[in-house]
Protein backbone atom coordinates (compact mmCIF):
# COMPACT_ATOMS: atom_id res chain seq x y z
CA UNK A 1 0.00 0.00 0.00
CA UNK A 2 1.46 3.30 -1.06
CA UNK A 3 0.18 7.18 0.12
CA UNK A 4 0.34 10.69 -1.36
CA UNK A 5 -0.32 13.29 0.91
CA UNK A 6 -1.80 16.02 -1.29
CA UNK A 7 -1.90 18.98 0.80
CA UNK A 8 -0.68 19.94 4.36
CA UNK A 9 -2.02 23.59 4.18
CA UNK A 10 -5.91 24.97 4.78
CA UNK A 11 -5.24 26.12 8.42
CA UNK A 12 -8.57 28.35 8.30
CA UNK A 13 -8.86 30.70 11.10
CA UNK A 14 -12.91 30.19 11.72
CA UNK A 15 -11.09 26.44 12.67
CA UNK A 16 -8.31 27.05 14.61
CA UNK A 17 -10.09 26.56 18.10
CA UNK A 18 -10.20 22.96 17.49
CA UNK A 19 -6.75 22.75 16.58
CA UNK A 20 -5.79 24.24 20.15
CA UNK A 21 -8.08 21.45 21.84
CA UNK A 22 -6.56 18.66 20.11
CA UNK A 23 -3.47 17.73 18.10
CA UNK A 24 -3.70 15.33 14.82
CA UNK A 25 -0.27 13.81 13.94
CA UNK A 26 0.17 10.59 11.24
CA UNK A 27 1.09 7.61 13.48
CA UNK A 28 3.84 6.02 11.10
CA UNK A 29 5.46 9.58 10.55
CA UNK A 30 4.80 11.33 13.37
CA UNK A 31 3.68 14.32 11.38
CA UNK A 32 1.49 16.94 12.60
CA UNK A 33 -2.03 16.73 10.01
CA UNK A 34 -2.99 19.80 9.81
CA UNK A 35 -6.53 21.60 9.36
CA UNK A 36 -7.80 20.18 5.69
CA UNK A 37 -5.19 18.12 4.88
CA UNK A 38 -5.42 15.62 1.65
CA UNK A 39 -4.12 12.30 1.29
CA UNK A 40 -4.11 9.73 -1.23
CA UNK A 41 -4.21 5.89 -0.47
CA UNK A 42 -3.68 3.25 -2.95
CA UNK A 43 -2.37 -0.40 -3.50
CA UNK A 44 1.17 -0.81 -5.29
CA UNK A 45 2.39 -2.80 -8.15
CA UNK A 46 -1.08 -4.48 -8.05
CA UNK A 47 -0.82 -5.98 -4.62
CA UNK A 48 -3.60 -7.97 -3.92
CA UNK A 49 -4.42 -6.25 -0.28
CA UNK A 50 -8.59 -6.18 0.58
CA UNK A 51 -8.18 -3.28 3.12
CA UNK A 52 -6.80 0.46 2.29
CA UNK A 53 -5.88 2.48 5.56
CA UNK A 54 -4.21 5.32 6.84
CA UNK A 55 -3.72 6.20 10.54
CA UNK A 56 -3.49 8.80 12.81
CA UNK A 57 -3.08 9.57 17.04
CA UNK A 58 -5.24 12.26 17.92
CA UNK A 59 -3.94 13.70 21.45
CA UNK A 60 -6.20 15.77 23.32
CA UNK A 61 -4.51 19.16 24.88
CA UNK A 62 -7.14 19.70 27.72
CA UNK A 63 -10.44 17.68 28.89
CA UNK A 64 -12.59 17.37 26.17
CA UNK A 65 -15.51 14.70 24.27
CA UNK A 66 -14.62 14.52 20.77
CA UNK A 67 -16.58 13.03 17.88
CA UNK A 68 -15.24 11.78 14.87
CA UNK A 69 -17.57 11.44 11.18
CA UNK A 70 -17.50 10.30 8.04
CA UNK A 71 -19.12 11.18 4.98
CA UNK A 72 -19.00 9.75 1.82
CA UNK A 73 -18.44 12.12 -1.41
CA UNK A 74 -17.96 9.36 -4.03
CA UNK A 75 -18.74 5.52 -3.42
CA UNK A 76 -17.48 2.36 -5.45
CA UNK A 77 -19.70 -0.16 -5.27
CA UNK A 78 -19.23 -3.35 -3.43
CA UNK A 79 -16.70 -1.94 -1.16
CA UNK A 80 -17.36 -0.70 2.64
CA UNK A 81 -15.68 2.21 5.00
CA UNK A 82 -15.30 2.56 8.58
CA UNK A 83 -13.65 4.99 11.03
CA UNK A 84 -12.21 3.01 14.44
CA UNK A 85 -11.42 5.90 17.17
CA UNK A 86 -10.20 4.04 19.74
CA UNK A 87 -12.45 1.32 19.29
CA UNK A 88 -13.65 -0.17 15.57
CA UNK A 89 -17.02 0.16 14.64
CA UNK A 90 -19.80 0.76 12.16
CA UNK A 91 -21.96 3.85 12.41
CA UNK A 92 -21.68 7.12 10.90
CA UNK A 93 -20.34 8.98 13.72
CA UNK A 94 -18.31 7.79 16.50
CA UNK A 95 -16.77 8.55 20.01
CA UNK A 96 -13.49 8.32 20.87
CA UNK A 97 -12.44 5.97 23.47
CA UNK A 98 -11.19 6.75 26.07
CA UNK A 99 -14.54 9.62 25.99
CA UNK A 100 -14.04 11.83 27.53
CA UNK A 101 -10.14 12.17 26.45
CA UNK A 102 -8.25 13.81 29.90
CA UNK A 103 -5.65 16.25 29.11
CA UNK A 104 -2.59 14.60 27.48
CA UNK A 105 -4.43 11.64 26.59
CA UNK A 106 -4.42 9.75 22.78
CA UNK A 107 -6.95 8.09 20.82
CA UNK A 108 -6.01 5.81 17.42
CA UNK A 109 -7.46 7.31 14.72
CA UNK A 110 -7.82 5.38 11.29
CA UNK A 111 -9.97 5.49 8.24
CA UNK A 112 -10.69 1.84 6.14
CA UNK A 113 -11.84 0.87 2.64
CA UNK A 114 -12.25 -2.51 1.51
CA UNK A 115 -13.30 -4.27 -1.21
CA UNK A 116 -16.73 -6.35 -0.14
CA UNK A 117 -16.59 -8.47 -3.52
CA UNK A 118 -14.12 -9.13 -6.40
CA UNK A 119 -11.44 -7.01 -6.96
CA UNK A 120 -11.88 -6.72 -10.58
CA UNK A 121 -15.25 -5.05 -9.59
CA UNK A 122 -13.78 -2.23 -7.78
CA UNK A 123 -10.65 -1.65 -9.37
CA UNK A 124 -9.62 1.73 -10.85
CA UNK A 125 -12.23 3.60 -9.38
CA UNK A 126 -11.93 6.10 -6.72
CA UNK A 127 -13.35 6.24 -2.90
CA UNK A 128 -13.49 9.96 -1.77
CA UNK A 129 -14.26 10.16 1.79
CA UNK A 130 -14.50 13.19 3.81
CA UNK A 131 -13.56 12.67 7.74
CA UNK A 132 -14.47 15.29 10.88
CA UNK A 133 -13.32 15.22 14.54
CA UNK A 134 -14.60 17.09 16.83
CA UNK A 135 -15.77 18.44 20.31
CA UNK A 136 -19.05 16.92 21.55
CA UNK A 137 -20.22 20.29 22.32
CA UNK A 138 -19.39 22.28 18.92
CA UNK A 139 -19.79 20.24 16.22
CA UNK A 140 -19.65 23.36 14.08
CA UNK A 141 -16.31 23.59 14.62
CA UNK A 142 -14.83 20.72 12.73
CA UNK A 143 -11.09 19.33 12.13
CA UNK A 144 -11.27 18.22 8.39
CA UNK A 145 -9.16 15.30 6.99
CA UNK A 146 -9.75 14.05 3.17
CA UNK A 147 -8.90 11.08 2.04
CA UNK A 148 -9.55 8.91 -1.78
CA UNK A 149 -8.69 5.45 -1.53
CA UNK A 150 -8.06 3.70 -4.72
CA UNK A 151 -7.25 -0.12 -5.99
CA UNK A 152 -5.37 -1.13 -9.00
CA UNK A 153 -4.88 -4.11 -10.58
CA UNK A 154 -1.73 -3.18 -11.82
CA UNK A 155 -0.85 -0.80 -9.04
CA UNK A 156 -0.65 3.63 -8.96
CA UNK A 157 2.41 4.58 -10.37
CA UNK A 158 3.12 8.56 -9.07
CA UNK A 159 2.43 10.39 -12.20
CA UNK A 160 3.92 14.30 -11.63
CA UNK A 161 1.32 16.07 -14.06
CA UNK A 162 1.87 19.36 -12.72
CA UNK A 163 4.88 21.07 -13.13
CA UNK A 164 4.16 24.11 -12.05
CA UNK A 165 1.43 25.65 -10.26
CA UNK A 166 1.27 28.97 -7.96
CA UNK A 167 -0.69 29.98 -5.24
CA UNK A 168 -3.91 32.17 -5.75
CA UNK A 169 -3.01 35.99 -6.28
CA UNK A 170 -3.59 38.57 -5.30
CA UNK A 171 -4.21 37.85 -1.58
CA UNK A 172 -6.45 38.69 -0.34
CA UNK A 173 -8.63 38.96 -3.61
CA UNK A 174 -10.68 41.31 -3.93
CA UNK A 175 -12.69 40.97 -7.96
CA UNK A 176 -10.15 38.69 -9.71
CA UNK A 177 -7.90 35.81 -7.92
CA UNK A 178 -5.28 34.77 -10.54
CA UNK A 179 -3.37 31.31 -10.62
CA UNK A 180 -0.07 30.69 -13.13
CA UNK A 181 0.87 27.33 -14.34
CA UNK A 182 2.25 24.73 -16.28
CA UNK A 183 1.54 21.25 -16.62
CA UNK A 184 3.41 18.23 -18.71
CA UNK A 185 2.39 15.66 -20.94
CA UNK A 186 -0.57 13.41 -20.21
CA UNK A 187 -3.10 16.37 -18.54
CA UNK A 188 -6.16 15.22 -20.40
CA UNK A 189 -8.71 17.70 -18.14
CA UNK A 190 -8.08 20.23 -15.36
CA UNK A 191 -10.07 22.41 -13.59
CA UNK A 192 -10.30 24.47 -10.16
CA UNK A 193 -12.71 24.23 -7.58
CA UNK A 194 -13.60 26.94 -5.22
CA UNK A 195 -15.31 25.80 -1.88
CA UNK A 196 -16.93 27.87 1.33
CA UNK A 197 -15.52 26.97 4.72
CA UNK A 198 -18.61 24.05 4.95
CA UNK A 199 -17.31 21.81 2.08
CA UNK A 200 -19.92 23.29 -0.53
CA UNK A 201 -18.54 24.13 -4.07
CA UNK A 202 -19.32 27.85 -4.89
CA UNK A 203 -17.15 27.98 -8.17
CA UNK A 204 -15.58 25.91 -10.90
CA UNK A 205 -13.27 26.86 -13.93
CA UNK A 206 -11.65 24.67 -16.22
CA UNK A 207 -8.00 25.20 -17.48
CA UNK A 208 -6.85 25.01 -20.96
CA UNK A 209 -3.60 24.70 -22.72
CA UNK A 210 -0.49 23.28 -20.65
CA UNK A 211 0.91 26.85 -19.49
CA UNK A 212 -0.84 29.95 -18.76
CA UNK A 213 -2.24 31.81 -16.36
CA UNK A 214 -6.30 31.11 -14.68
CA UNK A 215 -7.79 33.88 -13.60
CA UNK A 216 -11.38 33.49 -11.91
CA UNK A 217 -14.18 36.18 -11.05
CA UNK A 218 -15.07 36.41 -6.91
CA UNK A 219 -16.63 39.79 -7.07
CA UNK A 220 -20.18 37.85 -6.79
CA UNK A 221 -18.55 35.75 -3.16
CA UNK A 222 -18.81 37.13 0.10
CA UNK A 223 -15.93 38.77 2.08
CA UNK A 224 -14.58 35.77 3.66
CA UNK A 225 -12.41 32.78 4.09
CA UNK A 226 -12.65 30.25 1.00
CA UNK A 227 -10.42 27.34 -0.12
CA UNK A 228 -9.33 25.29 -3.88
CA UNK A 229 -8.13 22.58 -5.22
CA UNK A 230 -6.60 21.83 -8.64
CA UNK A 231 -8.39 18.59 -9.54
CA UNK A 232 -5.69 17.15 -12.84
CA UNK A 233 -7.09 14.03 -14.67
CA UNK A 234 -9.80 13.54 -12.08
CA UNK A 235 -6.96 14.06 -8.94
CA UNK A 236 -6.90 16.54 -6.62
CA UNK A 237 -2.93 17.88 -6.87
CA UNK A 238 -3.27 20.95 -4.51
CA UNK A 239 -5.47 22.30 -2.04
CA UNK A 240 -5.04 25.86 -0.26
CA UNK A 241 -6.26 28.56 1.62
CA UNK A 242 -8.13 31.27 -0.84
CA UNK A 243 -9.65 35.21 1.45
CA UNK A 244 -11.54 37.09 -0.42
CA UNK A 245 -11.58 40.82 1.11
CA UNK A 246 -12.97 44.34 0.04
Amino acid sequence: MKKLLLTLTMILSVMALSAQIFTVTEKESGNVVENGASYYIYNVNGDEVWELAEEFIVTANEDVRLIGEKVEMQVVENSSNFICFGQCLLPEVYVSDPFPMAAGETADFSAHYSYTNLMEEVAGHEQIMKYYIYPANDPDNKFIINITFKFSLNGVEDVNYVSAFSNAYPTPASNVVNFDYSFNTGVSSAMVAVYNIMGHEVLRSDISGTNGKLSINVSDLADGVYFYSLVVNGKTEKSSKLVVSR
